[in-house]
């Protein structure tokens, strides 16, 4: 099937400096040659090294996807000497159809062929061959062209006219005043199966949200670019997606872009990022019974209750740490190692409380780093001579966990203690803690996100993004894939009621892994999965996914 993406984008979007860190793409001259195939005109453009598929689309105006549509060699790269055809308008031949004798409009989500063609006093056949439509089927804000007879008075109405087939720019500031309404008699219909599915994705990429990380339009950017990454592979799976990307920094809140009535017809909302804009989209998303993904803030679980069509794509800190002790019975000698200073309270406080909840027994040690070097005689006291030692050690504090590492690789070499650790997400990042250690003590580490680079989905994404981009994916761009290839599939699979039947769904994923769980039938859906990183003796590591 034809595979239609049309992307909205803010401008700002292509204003950021230092764009891939070290790699600048070469400057991109727009080529003064043309040519026309198939009644289409194109610019011929001869690739120059370090130029990529993107710095050539902002040049040029095209989007990405449409580029490399139209030249099947891209598929495999952008390679420097190769001539490519560029669109000199992806309105071009939409603009020739227009004719006076004709009046436009725009396909509004409640509206049917039947609906508009008793509107307008025409019979459905004639919209249908006027406007080359292979059946009846219709998708919100398509454009038709509408044969209008003489002697019939249409009533013009304030509508936003935007065309299906072109990048074009959404911004708050070009928001009209005069909004859509629905008539009153007139109730949404929400399909199981489309033909093409409308996907609102809502990012900060200007934003100066407190919580937004320095350098995060970047960051953001790149989360852009796995979100498209993601749309191409479903394309071969047949799906029929329209693409918009909202800018929330071009509104000055999340409400106003909620009441601008540019996410009407969506069958999926993807963001916003922060839980304070995530609410006032989540409300109107929730009267219109369409499904929002709230992607990386774990604290929007607050948000699930009464909200049956709410996802959150990231898994909490409590969803972790179960994940990380799941495998522990009463039966295990379990010892658990915290600092006295109440650091990482939280934490203490809900491992303390799975383990009561497991009906686990457990000895408890704290201390300070003052203490640390007369420990090894209390912390020998915990542990079991004879059995296999759980140790916990519940704390990110990089000099209290490398002092506790060492005291109890003391126990463990010289004492013949059997220790296997489990540890917090954090210590992969500690630098002064001796990693022989991890592999030693078998450490178990709970982790939301992690990239198996072994993996051969991994090595095909990789090589599809540096060829598109010309730089690496970070975290954001294989996020960004994860929860495209994942949502955007369920609606391919399922159909827009999808989170009716997401038990027998499931995917593949990148860094991370999704099963959704709700806490009653009127709330949403929290992410509990959680990869486990078991580090071994002889220094490899396995990963276990997690499963239903």
């Amino acid at each position: 099937m034809r595979y239609l993406v049309t992307i909205i984008l803010s401008l700002s979007l292509f204003c950021t400096t230092d764009l891939f860190g070290q790699f600048t793409p070469a400057a991109v001259v727009v080529s003064k040659e043309k040519t026309e195939r198939d009644g289409i005109e194109f610019y011929i453009h001869k690739v120059v090294k370090d130029q990529t598929i993107f710095s050539i689309s902002k040049a040029y105006g095209i989007s990405a996807i449409t580029i490399i549509n139209d030249n099947p060699v891209l598929k495999s790269g952008l390679k420097e000497g190769e001539t490519i055809y560029i669109r000199t308008s992806e309105l071009k031949v939409r603009n020739e159809v227009a004719k006076p004798d004709f009046k436009k409009h725009i396909v509004r989500w409640y509206e049917t062929l039947e609906s508009i063609a008793r509107k307008y006093n025409v019979s459905e056949e004639d919209i249908i061959k006027i406007n080359s439509l292979n059946n009846r089927t219709i998708r919100t804000r398509q454009e038709l062209m509408i044969p209008v007879p003489a002697n019939v008075v249409i009533e013009e109405e304030n509508i936003v006219t935007e065309p299906v087939a072109r990048t074009v720019t959404e911004s708050g500031n070009e928001i009209k005043k005069e909004t859509e309404r629905v008539p009153d008699n007139v109730m949404p219909v929400r399909s199981e199966r489309k033909h093409t599915y409308e996907v609102s994705l809502i990012l900060p990429i200007g934003s100066n949200n407190t919580d937004t990380p320095q350098d995060g339009n970047n960051n953001y950017l790149d989360f852009y670019q796995g979100f498209l990454l993601a749309a191409q592979e479903l394309k071969s799976e047949g799906m029929n997606a329209n693409i918009k990307v909202f800018d929330l920094s071009d509104f000055k809140n999340s409400s106003l872009l909620a009441q601008s009535g540019r996410l009407d017809g969506s069958d999926i909302i993807i963001g916003p990022v922060f839980m304070n804009e995530v609410e006032p989209i989540l409300n109107y998303a929730s009267e219109r019974n369409i499904p929002l993904v709230s992607p990386m803030d774990p604290k929007t679980d607050a948000l699930a209750e009464n909200h049956p069509d709410f996802f959150q794509a990231s898994s909490s800190p409590y969803s972790q740490q179960l994940a990380l002790l799941k495998n522990l019975t009463p039966r295990n000698h379990v010892t658990l190692i915290f600092e006295s200073s109440n650091a990482d309270q939280d934490l203490v406080d809900m491992t303390k409380e799975i383990l009561n909840n497991k009906r686990i027994q457990y000895n408890s040690l704290s201390y300070n780093l003052l203490s640390g070097r007369s420990v090894g005689p209390q912390m020998a006291e915990k542990l079991s001579k004879e059995n296999m030692n759980d140790v916990i050690v519940v704390s990110n504090s990089e000099g209290f966990v490398s002092d506790v590492l060492r005291n109890l690789n003391l126990l463990n070499t010289r004492n013949n203690y059997q220790i296997t650790l489990y540890g917090t997400n954090r210590w992969r990042s500690f630098e002064s803690v001796d990693i022989n250690y991890f592999h030693s003590m078998n450490l178990h580490i709970s982790l939301q996100y992690y990239v198996d680079y072994s993996d051969e989905n991994v090595k095909k994404f990789l090589a599809r993004y540096r060829a598109l981009y010309g730089t690496e994916p970070t975290p954001y761009s294989f996020q960004a894939y994860d929860i495209a290839y994942y949502f955007m599939g369920a609606l391919n699979t399922l159909g827009t009621n999808f989170s009716r039947k997401l038990e027998r769904y499931q995917r593949n994923l990148l860094q991370t892994d999704m099963v959704f769980e709700r806490s009653g039938s009127n709330n949403g859906f929290i992410n509990k999965a959680s990869r486990l990183i078991i580090y071994n003796p002889d220094y490899s590591i396995n990963i276990s996914r997690h499963s239903r």
